[in-house]
């Protein structure tokens, strides 16, 4: 245990003085060092069978998949106009400009649905569709998110919107 003291200098007739004078009430107690643990690892997906093989953890990737990357079988008719091809942060995405006369957010979704598929091998697709038929014509976007890197890439920090792998809105008219 130890008390807090101040020291005080006085000087008194050419001789110096040193009163030493406790300040604190109560006795300080030296401090305690923490208990230290190990950091905490990353969790990782359990991996549920056997790898593929040749391919080492090929079943851990298909887990961090997300949504059906199964085509619809009847899609309107679209056209991809620009396609640009993106990278961060470990994340690789493509950004489309899709030309369709299409309109309804139900044929939107078909289409996001087909490029799902499509793209499959991205983690993240953003797609804004348009009719060029129409002078500046923005008719709504999707997002599509294949792997949970691909929702970061979106801005999605909590998670992904929903487990379907797209969000799709129509634009307002």
């Amino acid at each position: 245990m130890l008390r807090l003291s101040a020291l005080i200098l006085v000087a008194v007739g050419g001789a110096t003085v040193l009163m030493v004078r406790g300040i604190a009430a109560e006795p300080v107690h030296r401090l305690e060092m923490p208990v230290l643990r190990a950091a905490p690892s990353v969790s990782q997906a359990e991996e549920s069978g056997e790898p593929d093989a040749g391919e080492p953890g090929r079943e851990r990737e298909k887990e961090s998949r997300i949504g059906s990357f199964q085509a619809p079988e009847s899609v309107p008719e679209y056209e991809i106009l620009e396609k640009r091809a993106d990278e961060r942060d470990g994340a690789r995405a493509v950004r489309l400009l899709i030309d369709t006369r299409s309109r309804s957010e139900g044929e939107f979704t078909l289409i996001a649905r087909d490029l799902k598929a499509r793209y499959a091998d991205y983690d993240a697709v953003t797609v804004q569709f348009t009719d060029t038929a129409d002078v500046l014509s923005y008719n709504g976007g999707a997002l599509i998110f294949n792997t949970y890197d691909g929702v970061t890439y979106m801005g999605y920090i909590y998670g992904p919107p929903n487990m379907d792998g797209y969000y799709v809105v129509k634009a307002a008219e």
